[in-house]
């Protein structure tokens, strides 16, 4: 018998939906949505219908976490001995 894939499941040659790889990533649909219509995430369109591989993912997270931004650290040049 023939095992059962879980939509869960992201196989190398897995094609998600847009529910099922906002699931994997964790994010609300409507934004996955919406960076799909700015073109910001990597996708792939079968005709109106929008996929995404595992490689789309890993490059979805891997661009967002070089978007993390630290602020500069703060130092005080201000005249010194001063009460």
């Amino acid at each position: 018998m023939a095992e059962v894939e879980r939509p869960d499941e992201v196989g190398p040659d897995r094609l998600l939906t847009i529910p099922e790889a906002a699931r994997v990533l964790a994010v609300p649909e409507s934004w996955l949505r919406e960076r799909v219509r700015l073109r910001r995430v990597p996708h792939r369109r079968l005709g109106k219908h929008v996929r995404f591989t595992a490689q789309d993912l890993e490059l979805i997270v891997e661009k967002a976490a070089q978007q993390v931004v630290v602020p500069a650290r703060r130092t005080f040049h201000g005249r010194q001995g001063l009460r």
